[in-house]
């Protein structure tokens, strides 16, 4: 690329056609895009790259598409074939010609059904119905199974006789439904329903091999849903191992083919029955190792003096209450001697302090004719006649005179 003297690019056509080419490679809108179109000029280059041109009614493009994206079609592109391919916009550079380089191809029907599909399963991912959290777990043993499918088919035989020769007693509900056609999606939805509101512990949904259309039912967002509202753990079985519906993304767990469902959804009884026959094994091993344990300590517990002699558990007992009796005895005499001593000390005060003490001590008490202890002089006037009382009798008097004493 070369500048003039006023700046202006000039361009080589080789710089100009990888220019547009980068342009175009990165831009997001012109990527990753699905076309539509009827195949003309096909050519399978040396059965290697394939070239083409798909148009419509008004237009046309030309398209390359390569060995390693081509290896994988499951059908042969050939002139007047309505197409949906999977591309990217490009540039030819050599030609300067505008071209797609195709990534994938499906036949044109097929194709629209496939973007129904994608389109169906990006809402319902993004609206969480495939996430593990909603998973079910299915159960060991279920006392009974559901299975919606088509009462003709090879699937519900297949179902049944993998069931039937694994748990021969297995209690089975059938819901028969269409498993394809118009209003085959709805019955199967109306069947998943029925069978959630019975007693099953879980349902099989499902049917054998086809093409995409025969199993188109099951990518319909109203069974998709049936299954997701059910409270029954659902198993999706349908087709052959490669075939992925919406179902199966929604069910709480994929079978790749209706019989490999009836594995799924019971054990082998033999095994079960040896799993019990173990467990109880270990359990009666177990159980007798604890009798053996507690009889060794029991025997144990037997041979001590304690059991041999019980009444040793009361001689200690005996000889304490006898000690206790005797120091209860001794400590009651103690006590009683000291209020004894006590009450006899206080006989001996209250005496010194009565009368009789008193007058033991020389003193005596005047009493009056008329009965009245006479404690003053002013009480006593002369010729009265006076009782004195003394320790050892009583002294009548007559008084001469009075004298009081004059205060200080």
């Amino acid at each position: 690329m070369e500048k003039k003297e006023d700046d202006k690019r000039i361009y080589t056509v080789t710089d100009l056609n990888l220019y547009v080419k980068t342009l175009l490679t990165r831009d997001e809108n012109l990527q990753d895009i699905w076309i539509k179109g009827e195949i003309s000029n096909f050519t399978h280059h040396q059965g290697r790259h394939m070239y083409f041109i798909l148009k419509d009614d008004r237009s046309q493009i030309r398209c390359a598409m390569f060995q390693q994206t081509n290896i994988d079609l499951d059908f042969t592109p050939e002139e007047g074939l309505e197409v949906l391919c999977r591309a990217n916009a490009s540039l030819y550079t050599q030609r300067g010609e505008f071209q797609i380089i195709v990534t994938e191809m499906l036949l044109g029907g097929i194709g629209t059904l496939y973007l129904a599909y994608e389109k169906l399963k990006k809402r319902l991912q993004e609206e969480g119905l495939f996430d593990d959290e909603h998973k079910k777990p299915i159960p060991l043993l279920p006392k009974r199974v559901g299975i919606v499918t088509s009462e003709d088919g090879a699937a519900l035989r297949d179902i049944l006789t993998v069931i039937k020769s694994r748990f021969n007693n297995m209690n089975i509900l059938i819901a028969p439904t269409q498993v394809q056609g118009k209003g085959a999606a709805e019955e199967i939805a109306n069947a998943v329903v029925l069978l959630d509101k019975q007693d099953v512990d879980v349902i099989i949904v499902g049917r054998g091999g086809g093409s995409i259309e025969d199993l188109w039912c099951f990518n319909e967002e109203i069974v998709s849903r049936a299954i997701f509202n059910a409270n029954t753990p659902i198993i999706s079985a349908v087709g052959h191992e490669t075939d992925i519906l919406i179902s199966d993304f929604v069910a709480d767990l994929r079978a790749p083919t209706p019989s490999a469902a009836g594995e799924m959804v019971v054990p082998l009884k033999q095994d079960l029955m040896k799993k019990i026959r173990d467990e109880q094994m270990r359990g009666t091993i177990a159980l007798k190792k604890v009798i053996d344990d507690y009889r060794l300590r029991m025997n144990r517990i037997i041979s001590t003096p304690i059991f041999s002699r019980p009444e040793m558990l009361l001689e200690d007992f005996t000889q304490t209450l006898d000690e206790n009796m005797r120091n209860l005895d001794r400590n009651i005499k103690e006590i009683m001697n000291e209020y004894s001593l006590k009450l006899k000390n206080q006989r001996e005060r209250l005496q010194a302090l009565g009368p009789c003490g008193i007058m033991e001590r020389g003193f005596s008490a005047v009493i009056d004719a008329s009965g009245e202890v006479v404690s003053s002089v002013k009480d006593i006037s002369a010729d009265d006649i006076l009782i004195i009382k003394m320790i050892d009798g009583d002294v009548v008097s007559m008084v001469k005179e009075v004298k009081r004493w004059k205060k200080k």
